[in-house]
């Protein structure tokens, strides 16, 4: 288990997960991965050592299914109260609320369908650099589902297996074009480990946000050849 290095952080500062919730440690990284990246780099942190340009964040999808739920729940609301207050006759008020619900189906369909498009996408973003030329840089990362946590050799005193904790790997796409996208300079598409969650979750759960940065600039600035 990685050793907190967060003592002098305020209380407020701090993640605290249940260890013994994979869906929740997974969870923590996947938001860490945008957060991350997206921010300006502080003194003294690692995005700030390693020279690391914050990318631009798209939430297009999360937006997309947002505007698609609020229309859906306002279409059957709104004609829930048109047809309860103002006209409550069921012949008359029957063909409204039908094209409601037909309309309320569709706009969950198309959520659906959006979310099983992003898939394991948890983050997407551009960047734009300057290298004799303007450059683009697109970049788009997964988080596939968490393998099982492997046995070691040793046993505990009880007798129970030692075991180590699920590898968190990462995939990713990147491009880098330059003269308004119509020029590819260059195009990487790889797994990304960055180790297994027990080196940047103490015993107590807590999320060590330091050693997991590190992990992921470094790996993904080594992947871009930077």
């Amino acid at each position: 288990m990685a050793k907190s290095e967060t003592d002098n952080k305020p209380k407020a500062d701090r993640i605290v997960v249940d260890n013994s919730n994979l869906s929740e440690l997974k969870a923590t990284c996947d938001e860490a991965v945008e957060r991350i990246l997206s921010r300006h780099p502080q003194h003294g942190s690692s995005a700030k050592s390693h020279g690391f340009a914050p990318f631009k964040a798209s939430h297009f999808h999360t937006d997309l299914r947002l505007v698609l739920g609020y229309t859906a729940s306002a279409i059957m609301i709104g004609t829930s109260i048109w047809a309860y207050f103002i006209e409550k006759e069921w012949n008359r008020n029957k063909q409204a609320c039908a094209i409601a619900v037909v309309a309320y189906i569709i706009l969950s369909a198309i959520q659906m369908v959006d979310s099983y498009l992003q898939g394991n996408n948890i983050f997407t973003g551009t960047r734009k650099m300057l290298s004799n030329r303007i450059e683009t840089e697109h970049l788009t990362i997964a988080s596939p589902p968490l393998p099982k946590a492997t046995k070691k050799g040793s046993k505990t005193p009880n007798g129970k297996p030692v075991l180590t904790p699920p590898a968190y790997t990462l995939q990713f796409e990147y491009t880098r074009k330059s003269n308004k996208g119509k020029s590819l300079l260059g195009r990487k598409s790889d797994s990304l480990p960055l180790g297994h969650l027990g080196e940047w979750f103490t015993e107590e759960g807590e999320f060590v946000e330091d050693i997991f940065e590190q992990r992921l600039l470094s790996g993904l600035q080594k992947a871009f050849g930077q």
